[in-house]
């Protein structure tokens, strides 16, 4: 390899680097100036969370706004927080969720031996997958939300009060000549 595609690949790297950090760091943003209460902001997030770390990415957004509609809980939040299942982290998710629901149940792993493709094999062994995923992202999304509702909550209230002392101290009065 020369020096220049090295260094192409290292520009190209950065770039893709700091717009994702750009993305989260905007999606923080708008987390913190999200209105409404700090415990409805927070609990929209926990939403997000717990959702994010359960096997249902296709209906992870979904299902994390819907469910924080009927507790009343801020639903930009929800949609916000399913985002600690981003491309990155998602493969690591599911399988630390498989291995925690395989610890719970007490099974080993199915033998991917595909010999027989049968469709009731074939529902069989994705049962035997899906279930220990399932509970494993139950249980990692219960872990996971938990703090996430209490450290945004937290955050938000740093950030309100912080942003209303900077308002405090601006004079807001019209100047005499």
């Amino acid at each position: 390899m020369n020096r220049e595609s090295v260094r192409s690949k290292n520009v190209r790297f950065w770039k893709f680097w700091i717009k994702w950090k750009r993305a989260f760091h905007l999606l923080y943003l708008k987390l913190l100036r999200l209105r409404g209460n700090p415990e409805k902001v927070a609990g929209g997030t926990a939403i997000g969370v717990f959702i994010g770390m359960t096997p249902t990415v296709p209906l992870q957004a979904i299902l994390a706004v819907s469910i924080a509609f009927l507790l009343k809980k801020s639903k930009l939040a929800a949609a916000a927080g399913v985002w600690i299942a981003n491309p990155f982290s998602l493969p690591f998710i599911y399988l630390f969720d498989y291995k925690v629901g395989q610890a719970i149940i007490g099974k080993s792993a199915p033998s991917p031996e595909l010999a027989n493709f049968s469709i009731s094999h074939l529902m069989k062994l994705s049962w035997e997958i899906s279930l220990p995923m399932l509970i494993g992202g139950l249980v990692m999304g219960l872990i996971f939300s938990i703090p996430s509702f209490f450290i945004t909550r937290r955050v938000i209230f740093l950030y309100r009060n912080k942003r209303q002392k900077v308002v405090k101290k601006i004079d807001f009065s019209p100047k005499k000549a």
